[in-house]
């Protein structure tokens, strides 16, 4: 199977599928925007205490962790506090974008609302309070609550450097009383005690500023920019523009692989034939020609048919829909009468006028010629197969047709399946020796 056949047995046979799966899903992406409210976009840019990124991955890292402060709730939450508005902490989040522009370290901060008024001022306090919460972690603010870790360590020591000298005058100073010698040993022990505690605690104080001061060295290399804002957001004038175009091109695009999906699955499980030649290679049969017999050659083909076939007579079979086979007969046998050269000895009759003998079972060796439209169910070709397998008879070949629906001429359900009979006109001897009754049924229009 070529994939022109598969394209005329999906997309052309169902089509009626795949274009209502499209216009559902257009109808769906339509209705669903169309009580959508205008939403306006205001942007403010900052710069924060980041190194200048050399790289597009180290922008997007830098935008990243702005991201992660303005999108948190407590930071949302003092945003609308400060801008004096009530919003859902959840949906502004959604709203909320931030994307560095280039390798500038420069970010862009967008907040979207229904209201141009709030957008603008979301924006700006999102940017302002990002700014703060920098400023107390930036290299700055480190730098300096480390000063004051290390001053406060300092004094400590200096304190701790001068009671250990005052503890150690009084134990040099202590006198021993002749009459209690014990309260002097006791008081030289407390000293001692003493000495010993503040010489501990100083010595821990020692690595703890040794441990401040290495964190401060290592802040020298940061960043020295200060965060700030570069440019406040502007009340918007226009909406944003609406995403239907955009989704609605998305929803075609998917209708239309819903609609090919859904049309594979129909033709997988009911298979059709999409063209006379595909009706004819499923039944191993030639294409004797199509209708309507533009070339008028259709009688010539019936009669090489039989030739070869070596029948004396044709029974035409009507599948489906089909045109009227009275008229055919009238059509065709007047074709042949025409040019005895070509049709000589050759009658055609409907199933109406066809002879008593073939419809007994009396007749000479006959064959089998089917008009078929050219797209039908496959399933459809099994009572042709049936009546053929229980004749014995061949059939000899297809005249397939594309009806037209406002001349379609469907057949009488309790009638038998119309059939069209080729007499040789070397019978007429024969006939003439009948009753007038039979070479009346036999002849009828005639």
């Amino acid at each position: 199977m070529d994939l022109q056949e598969v394209a005329r047995r999906i997309l052309l046979g169902h089509w009626v599928v795949i274009l209502g799966l499209v216009l559902v899903s257009a109808g769906g992406v339509t209705a669903y925007h169309l009580f959508d409210t205008p939403t306006y976009s205001a942007s403010t840019r900052v710069v924060l205490d980041a190194p200048a990124p050399t790289a597009g991955a180290e922008a997007t890292a830098i935008a990243d962790s702005a991201k992660a402060i303005v999108t948190s709730p407590t930071h949302i939450i003092a945003a609308l506090n400060a801008a004096g508005y009530t919003r859902d902490p959840v949906k502004v989040a959604a709203d909320i974008t931030l994307a560095p522009l280039g390798t500038s370290g420069v970010l862009q901060l967008t907040v979207k609302d229904s209201d141009p008024v709030a957008a603008a001022a979301i924006a700006n306090a999102l940017a302002a309070d990002l700014i703060q919460t920098r400023l107390a972690v930036s290299p700055a603010a480190r730098k300096a609550a480390l000063d004051a870790q290390i001053k406060t360590a300092t004094d400590r020591i200096s304190a701790l450097d001068a009671d250990i000298r005052s503890l150690n005058d009084q134990l040099k100073a202590l006198q021993v009383d002749p009459a209690n010698p014990s309260a002097a040993g006791v008081r030289a022990q407390i000293l001692s005690d003493r000495i010993t505690a503040d010489s501990n605690e100083r010595s821990a104080l020692t690595q703890e500023l040794i441990n401040l001061d290495s964190q401060r060295a290592s802040l020298g290399s940061s960043s020295d920019t200060t965060p700030s804002v570069i440019d406040l957001a502007t009340i918007p004038t226009k909406p944003d523009p609406s995403r239907l175009p955009i989704d609605l091109a998305l929803a075609l695009i998917v209708g239309s692989v819903l609609g090919v999906a859904a049309a594979a699955v129909l033709e997988m499980f009911r298979p059709t034939l999409a063209s006379g030649d595909a009706v004819a290679k499923a039944l191993a049969v030639p294409v004797l020609g199509w209708l309507p017999d533009i070339a008028g050659t259709l009688p010539m083909r019936l009669k090489l048919a039989a030739t070869a076939a070596d029948v004396r007579a044709l029974e035409l079979i009507g599948l489906g829909e089909t045109i009227d086979l009275s008229a055919l007969a009238r059509n065709l046998r007047g074709q042949l009468t025409q040019g005895q050269s070509e049709g000589k000895g050759l009658a055609i009759f409907s199933i109406e006028d066809a002879p008593a003998r073939y419809r007994n079972g009396q007749a000479p060796p006959s064959g089998f010629v089917l008009i078929a439209p050219e797209r039908i169910r496959k399933a459809a070709l099994a009572p042709v197969l049936e009546l053929i397998a229980l004749s014995g008879r061949p059939l000899l070949g297809l005249i397939a047709h594309k009806p037209d629906r406002a001349e379609q001429t469907p057949l009488p359900p309790a009638k038998p399946m119309p059939r069209l009979a080729v007499v040789l006109d070397g019978e007429r001897d024969t006939i003439k020796g009948m009753s007038k009754e039979m070479q009346s049924d036999l002849w009828g229009a005639q």
